[in-house]
């Protein structure tokens, strides 16, 4: 049984781990497997790496697709999910993970990076801006969804030069920042633990 997840059911969480196996299922989704998981807290307010997750050895979800790839050597993935009891083929119980529909900001900046057609850009601009500002299924992995809603801000303030090549050198440089920062936090949190894991009363 799982028990350092006990005092998170039914709460949602941001899972970090690398893919094991991923298989179809008799009801036409995949089952898929994460192993050397991350569970961290879905917040709204931070970026998920600057929390403290607790680490599970592996944990099962049923998904209709693969989504938030990190890619790397060992292909890696962002999931959210809830924390709820299953029961096994064999009648025992545990503690695992359902899958829940959810927006990376990360990933959303990175394909508004790649549209080719300034006006269908700026058009994604837009329709992220109003995804972020409802807070529903979002989160940001390495900056927080309010660092991403300024960001794609003044996005908006670049396009209005009209040249797709200010825009394009303005997200490029703002998602540079963001990886160099995230990686810069996550050597120093090698070296000290953050206060804004689960155990935090923010």
């Amino acid at each position: 049984m799982r028990d350092e997840l006990l005092d998170l059911l039914g709460k949602s969480v941001v899972l970090e781990g690398r893919l094991n196996r991923c298989e179809p299922n008799a009801i036409g989704s995949l089952n898929i497997c994460l192993k050397a998981v991350n569970v961290y807290p879905w917040r709204t307010d931070v970026a998920i790496s600057s929390l403290s997750p607790l680490r599970v050895d592996h944990g099962w979800l049923q998904n209709s697709r693969l989504d938030h790839s990190v890619g790397g050597i060992v292909e890696m993935y962002w999931m959210t999910a809830e924390i709820t009891n299953y029961q096994r083929k064999n009648g025992s119980r545990d503690i695992g993970f359902r899958h829940r529909p959810s927006l990376c900001l990360d990933h959303l900046l990175d394909r508004i990076l790649n549209i080719d057609e300034h006006d269908q850009q700026v058009q994604g601009i837009q329709t992220a801006l109003r995804r972020i500002q409802t807070r529903e299924g979002i989160f940001g992995f390495h900056a927080s969804p309010m660092r991403f809603q300024k960001i794609l801000q003044l996005a908006l303030e670049q396009a209005k030069l009209g040249e797709q090549a200010h825009l394009q050198d303005f997200l490029t440089a703002e998602t540079i920042k963001i990886k160099r920062f995230a990686k810069a936090r996550n050597s120093k949190r090698s070296e000290k633990s953050s206060v804004l894991g689960f155990n935090s009363n923010t």
